[in-house]
């Protein structure tokens, strides 16, 4: 292989839904999903929810012959959950945490306990060079759809993690960005890691015709196609709460009926060049594992694979890639689209900053109890209030309780809270500022004249008023 100048690779993304005691016959699940990966022919696999140790040193053991390169990060009380499997060698790994983590008040979510970030890995890659892996794993959407708690903390998220991909990139790697990222296409999160991330979707790259729904979806546009949650994964790359999985809530006999057939919130991203461009996509482990008769996960994989072509100066790349175009056109996050941003943000702001103040109010309210309590009960052992002896013992709890009660109200409501409100400030600073320099570089591009060969001048082509596309000079490499 390290002597073609073209060459292809195979990645795999996959959720393993690795949380013990919560997660179905989990031992038995991650010994098949380590089955199924020594028998395969993926080079890179990025690994979400992967919880426990003892588990990834099971599939590390069972893959080694495929994958001698593996990589287990720590993060947070429990860990992050995420792993890294490569067939070639890893050179450099790190780990961000994300800013907003959730709070630790919200400890049936979990997401704060376990530190939740990007996993990075560096390849070396023999034809391609070196290759950067990030693997991430962002916030669950808790409530309803238009009540989603966490929408504005997967936002940061996004923003974060484009940030680290820009930065890979400006050093000359190849950049893939796999993982589960809780966010459907055409969300903000979606829109900043293709925009501000300059990424491409590689399952959209390969389905561009994908209809708008699989339910409605029709060959003469006449007679409906009866509904197949199928469909659905093999023409929308559906992965996760699919009628189809053993572990989805829904039957499909109630899919069926609801006309419901899933998400897509797993995704394989890359940075695509001339040289680096995707070949196909497709949805994976989809089967049930034999002998157990249920899904791997309660999320199906995402499978991608790349072309590549070597940096040596024989290397040919084939005309149908030039043909594509789009390479020296990067995308911009436009305005409509940072202002969203920081709409949000500052909407979620305005909501951290208002339980603070509940926090802070059940925290004097708790204290006051408690000195009237203790002042209770001096009156009571004094014998100035006469009383049975079990109203002693209900006092002494309720101190104990509303002692525990307000220590909590008072860390969330003065630390944690403000934790998250600085943090917060801080992105909307970032989105704000990202505004007002790309006014000011768009102003100055629109400005700028230029001399032709009989020292002529000339206003730019964005000056007229031409279409062409300018580059915002900070995403030029």
């Amino acid at each position: 292989m390290s002597g073609s100048s073209t060459t292809t690779l195979t990645v795999l993304t996959l959720n393993c839904w690795g949380l013990k005691f919560i997660s179905k016959k989990l031992e038995q699940r991650m010994e098949a999903i380590a089955d199924n990966l020594a028998h395969s022919d993926y080079e890179i696999v990025c690994l979400q929810e992967v919880w426990v140790y003892k588990n990834f040193e099971g599939i590390k053991n069972k893959t080694k012959k495929r994958f001698p390169y593996a990589r287990f990060y720590n993060s947070g009380v429990f860990g992050a959950g995420l792993a890294i499997l490569s067939r070639y060698p890893i050179v450099e790994v790190s780990f961000h945490r994300y800013r907003l983590n959730g709070l630790p008040i919200k400890f049936t979510h979990g997401d704060w306990y376990v530190g939740k970030g990007v996993a990075s890995a560096v390849v070396d890659h023999p034809v391609a060079g070196l290759i950067e892996v990030f693997n991430t794993h962002t916030h669950a959407g808790y409530g309803s759809k238009n009540n989603d708690i966490y929408l504005a903390h997967r936002v940061s998220e996004g923003w974060e993690i484009s940030n680290l991909l820009k930065i890979s990139a400006s050093r000359g790697r190849n950049v893939i960005a796999m993982g589960d990222f809780n966010s459907e296409p055409e969300t903000l999160v979606h829109k900043l890691i293709t925009t501000h991330g300059q990424m491409t979707d590689a399952w959209q790259s390969q389905h561009p015709s994908t209809p708008a729904s699989i339910s409605t979806s029709s060959i003469n546009h006449h007679t409906p196609v009866p509904f197949d949650p199928n469909n659905a994964i093999i023409q929308k790359g559906y992965t996760s709460n699919s009628p189809l999985n053993t572990w989805s809530k829904k039957t499909v006999k109630q899919a069926v009926r609801d006309r419901y057939a899933g998400q897509r919130i797993d995704f394989v991203f890359y940075r695509k060049t001339s040289r680096f461009w995707c070949s196909g996509s497709r949805v994976v482990f989809t089967e049930k594992i034999p002998d157990l008769d249920v899904s791997y996960s309660d999320h199906f994989g995402v499978e991608a694979t790349f072309t590549l072509v070597g940096r040596d100066k024989n290397a040919v790349i084939p005309l149908s890639v030039w043909e594509q175009g789009g390479y020296e056109h990067l995308h911009v996050l436009d305005t409509r689209t940072l202002k969203n941003v920081g709409d949000l943000l500052k909407k979620d702001l305005s909501r951290s900053q208002a339980h603070s103040h509940i926090q802070v109010f059940f925290f004097y309210l708790s204290l006051l109890l408690i000195v009237g309590l203790i002042a209770l009960e001096v009156l009571v052992a004094m014998e100035v209030i006469m009383t049975y002896h079990w109203v002693n013992i209900i006092i002494v709890v309720a101190i104990c309780l509303l002692t525990a009660f307000g220590t909590i109200m008072g860390l969330h409501g003065f630390l944690f809270g403000n934790v998250e409100q600085s943090a917060l400030q801080q992105f909307i600073q970032e989105v704000q500022s990202y505004a007002e320099g790309k006014k000011v570089l768009e102003s100055r591009a629109s400005s700028v004249g230029f001399l032709d060969d009989n020292g002529s001048s000339h206003r730019s082509s964005a000056a007229a008023g031409t279409s062409q596309i300018e580059i915002d000079p900070r995403f030029k490499l």
